[in-house]
């Protein structure tokens, strides 16, 4: 018997109803199934933007690869018509496969045994990726197709054109138009040039051979990229192209590869990592120039102080209106292990020296303990077993609040700090958000000189609501916020407006360079300078600009030449030199609003209160009406002196007496005069005892020490049980009496300290002076 005869006609009809049943029956089953997810388990690289569009960092996704997810809209149309000419041409007329492609590559293919020719469908493409099928077999090119349908049943063009550009291959671990778009050619899709978008259309096909990245990958790249190039001319819709632009194709691209990738700003992009947790593209307000020629700055800095063995600095600039992140430096470098480079600076928790005390006077302007050119002591005084000293170890004996301030005295600030109530310093580091770990008695009153720790981040914040009218809000990160910062309100206006205006007097590091640089802006600003010298600061706002600087060693090493005006000072100067101060911003900042409770009087210039008739000169101050203690100066006062003895004289005779003007200081405040080496004038002796006319008491006596609303710990020892007793005075009083429940102690002279050897117990506290003046106060005494 003859065997029947099979014309290869009839094989490939019979091949052919094969495969379509094997279609049919796949596609009735996936038919049937709900609609996919087309990301689901998609993980994202992470991109990050400067505010200008300039990519800062690009960090690969959870599972190595880079790979970011793009709309339509957002990928030039030149890539997307490059593509589809390239792999598709058909794509929206098919209904995910394209019958006479598959036929024309199984005759050619199989029937003919010629070179394999491509069917893939951009759908089938997509089916392939987002499915991870094996379709180099009859059985798996079967189910690309079926899957292929299934996702045009589910999907629309777009989506599925869209979803390609998501998830083809790029070479290496390179994934998506969007990724490799940054990666080769430093730029977002939607900006790629004709030539740019001709490249990337032709990689997908083959991966391996294209790769950008190696030289023969780029050789095959091009040729593959002149093939398509030739065919975009051809289309009737592309006949415009100018020989200009035509040879333009034909130059070789520059590809850029993956070792080529920024990674600008590291600290500020490790903490945003750290903090948002997700992938995806990240917008950022940061200054991308600013932020280089700061870095450049700071090492430039660093290099010229290496003979004061300065290494490492640190700074965070902010617009203040807006709180935007402008520039974040960690450290001097990031990759250097020897100063622990990849420490952040701006988010490490560290000691601010004095940089809190602007805030200690604000909340003393704010309860009414002072005004800024209210009188203080800057003199010894103990506060239980706290003796706090002056950095420099001195006492400049009265000095005004202001200059008390921008010059950094600790005493008084340690007092002010001890009169704050409701909140007291630590309930109100406590309410802007400050983290003390530990109860407020561990602190007490070191808080005052940075015996805690903070960090940049916080203590810019806490600077920029001095500038922002006591308003308290977070930095802001991103380009464009999502939703309106809220704030809280740590300070009255007119509060911080003052500690403001104060902060403007403190002078600029005295260096002929600096002094011509900045001598044109305002700026408000504080230095600090930790214990044991381990670190410097400089902060500060001016125009619209936060802007803080530090210098010290992550290990904690200890540097004579880490003080916050010399080593810091300089560097905070040089930077905002490169910020832009317009003269109409610092106005905004320094000029007082119409809705401040603010007034401004003339003040005596020595006493700092409002000046009686006696003053000799006054200067305009500021003061919170209803807020601020003001009152009518004693200190000038008309002596009667006889013309013809120049003794004192009990009362004015007229034609006997002239009446000259002297300063009568409170007992402790004449003494730091004295001390100071300053020499007053002093009123002459009476000439003979005034019966029946005593001299009026000018000042009740006022109790220093002890405090009122403190318990004080006695020790074991005697020296450690003396609780020292500490008056001020009438300038006119000659001595005074310390009683302790009517039980007399001694007797002193004002500006002497008299030594009690107590034990525990609770005492009613008395001082009475020559003059009748009285004081007195309940203290409490522990074991």
């Amino acid at each position: 018997m003859r065997k029947p005869k099979f014309s290869p006609s009839s094989l490939a009809i019979q091949l052919g109803l094969l495969v379509l049943l094997l279609i049919l029956g796949s596609l009735l089953a996936l038919w049937l199934s709900p609609k996919p997810e087309l990301y689901r388990d998609y993980q994202q690289a992470s991109a990050y933007f400067a505010a200008d569009g300039k990519l800062l960092s690009l960090r690969l996704a959870k599972d190595q690869r880079y790979r970011l997810r793009i709309g339509l809209e957002d990928i030039a149309p030149a890539l997307q018509q490059a593509t589809l000419l390239y792999e598709d041409r058909q794509f929206y007329q098919h209904y995910g496969v394209d019958g006479s492609a598959i036929l024309r590559a199984f005759w050619h293919g199989i029937i003919k045994g010629g070179r394999r020719q491509g069917a893939s469908t951009i759908s089938m493409q997509l089916a392939r990726l987002r499915f991870n099928l094996r379709s180099n077999t009859w059985l798996g090119k079967i189910q690309q197709l079926a899957y292929a349908l299934y996702l045009e049943r589910h999907f629309s063009k777009k989506e599925i054109l869209e979803g390609y550009f998501n998830y083809a291959p790029y070479a290496g671990n390179i994934e998506g138009a969007a990724a490799a778009s940054l990666i080769y050619f430093a730029k977002e899709a939607k900006h790629l040039s004709l030539a740019e978008a001709l490249a990337l259309a032709v990689i997908p096909q083959n991966p391996s051979l294209r790769n950008p990245e190696t030289k023969v990958g780029q050789e095959q790249l091009e040729l593959a990229r002149q093939r398509l190039a030739q065919l975009w001319q051809q289309q009737p819709s592309k006949q415009t192209l100018t020989s200009d632009h035509i040879s333009r194709l034909q130059i070789p691209l520059q590809y850029y590869k993956r070792s080529d990738l920024p990674y600008a700003a590291p600290h500020f992009i490790n903490h945003l990592i750290s903090h948002t947790g997700q992938q995806g593209r990240f917008y950022t307000s940061l200054d991308a120039s600013l932020q280089q020629k700061i870095e450049a700055l700071v090492q430039a800095y660093l290099l010229s102080q290496q003979s004061k063995g300065l290494e490492n600095a640190s700074v965070l600039l902010v617009k203040r209106s807006s709180l935007d992140i402008l520039a974040w430096l960690g450290s001097a470098n990031f990759y250097n292990d020897a100063i622990q480079g990849q420490v952040d600076g701006v988010t490490a928790l560290r000691s601010p020296g004095s940089a809190l005390k602007p805030f200690i006077y604000a909340l003393a302007m704010q309860q009414g303990i002072i005004h800024p050119q209210s009188l203080l002591v800057d003199l010894p005084r103990r506060y239980g077993g706290f003796n706090p000293e002056n950095f420099d170890r001195q006492f400049v004996g009265p000095i005004h609040a202001t200059a008390a301030l921008i010059n950094s005295r600790n005493l008084p600030a340690v007092y002010l700090q001890s009169q704050l109530k409701q909140p007291d310093f630590y309930q109100w580091l406590t309410q802007a958000g400050v983290d003390l770990s530990q109860p407020a008695a561990y602190y007490g009153l070191a808080l005052a000189l940075g015996g805690m720790e903070i960090s940049m981040q916080q203590l810019v914040q806490l600077y920029a609501a001095l500038g922002n009218k006591g308003q308290l809000a977070k930095l802001n990160w991103q380009a464009k916020r999502t939703e309106p910062a809220s704030s809280q309100k740590i300070l009255t206006k007119e509060a911080a407006f003052l500690t403001l205006d104060m902060l403007r007097q403190h002078a600029k590091p005295q260096s002929d360079l600096l002094t011509k640089l900045t001598s044109s802006s305002a700026v408000a600003w504080k230095t600090g300078t930790s214990y044991a010298f381990r670190d410097a600061w400089a902060l500060g706002l001016s125009g619209d600009y936060v802007l803080a600087v530090w210098l010290g060693n992550f290990n904690g090493d200890s540097n004579p030449n880490l003080i916050g005006r010399s080593a810091a000072g300089p560097l905070f100067f040089q930077i905002l030199q490169l910020l832009d101060l317009t003269n109409t911003a610092n106005a905004a900042l320094f000029t007082p609003t119409a809705d401040l409770n603010l007034r401004q009087v003339a003040l005596c210039q020595r006493s700092g209160d409002l000046p009686n008739k006696y003053c000799p000169q006054t200067e305009l101050g500021w003061f919170i009406p209803g807020v601020s203690p003001i009152k009518l100066s004693t200190v000038h006062r008309a002596v009667p002196v006889y013309t013809d003895s120049g003794m004192r004289a009990c009362f004015h005779q007229l034609g006997k007496t002239s009446l000259q003007v002297y300063e009568f200081w409170p007992s402790d405040i004449y003494h730091s005069f004295i001390n100071a080496g300053i020499i007053l004038r002093q009123p002459p002796q009476l000439q003979q005892a005034c019966s029946g006319l005593a001299p009026v008491v000018m000042t009740k006596p006022m109790i220093v020490s002890p405090q009122a609303d403190l318990v004080y710990q006695l020790g074991q020892n005697s020296e450690q049980r003396k609780i020292a007793l500490q008056a001020r005075f009438d300038g006119d009083v000659s001595q005074a009496h310390w009683f302790a429940d009517n039980r007399y102690l001694g007797t002193v002279k004002p500006g002497e300290t008299f030594f009690w050897s107590a034990d525990a117990g609770r005492y009613l506290l008395r001082v009475v002076d020559d003059l009748g003046g009285v004081d007195s106060r309940y203290i409490q005494l522990a074991e």
